[in-house]
């Protein structure tokens, strides 16, 4: 950040003192998007002003998105598909499987909310195409319970599996949920 915006750069402010550095202002750019603490909260721990919190914190999203915008904060591509695709596969043991939501996380508020949702209801995103038991599927899933809308790309598990095939892809979908829901759980308490 320091070498791309000028407001990074250590300066000396209007009482001739050394005024904060890249990484004090980044840590409390960091501190307000990881905790959602509010700006005015970084006063004792960084001796920093709400004011001077809150400008750190929209010099550094602008940054983030100047910096890696095209890179990260776009609309997946098929080879990002294939790697996601990949990466879960070899985790979970789920070819196709894109992510998983759940509702007491409130995922599905941000996914209903996301172009990828959009993307996929009106045929729009990649055809990242994949193949399982050998069977061709066109797009990759989401692992959801019950409470989703019905749309292909939710997989459900079997409330009640009646044999031991759908006892263990239950099984191995619960660990994979649940696997996923911690992560998020430590990035939300963090």
């Amino acid at each position: 950040m320091e070498g791309e915006n000028r407001y990074f750069k250590q300066r000396v402010n209007a009482a001739g003192k050394l005024g904060f550095t890249a990484l004090q202002k980044c840590t409390a750019a960091i501190r307000q998007l990881a905790y959602g603490v509010a700006s005015d909260l970084l006063d004792e721990y960084l001796q920093m002003s709400e004011r001077t919190a809150r400008e750190a914190l929209g010099h550094f999203c602008s940054g983030v998105i100047r910096l890696y915008g095209r890179t990260y904060l776009r609309r997946p591509t098929w080879t990002d598909f294939q790697r996601i695709y990949d990466v879960h596969e070899r985790v979970h043991g789920f070819p196709g499987m894109i992510g998983s939501i759940d509702w007491s996380h409130n995922d599905i508020n941000v996914f209903e909310s996301s172009p990828v949702l959009e993307d996929l209801i009106s045929g729009l995103a990649p055809s990242a195409s994949f193949y399982a038991n050998g069977n061709f599927y066109q797009r990759g899933y989401y692992l959801g319970d019950e409470i989703y809308p019905k749309y292909a790309t939710f997989i459900k598990t079997f409330t009640d599996p009646i044999d031991e095939k759908r006892k263990l892809f239950k099984k191995k979908k619960e660990s994979a949920r649940k696997g996923i829901e911690r992560a998020f759980s430590v990035l939300k308490r963090r």
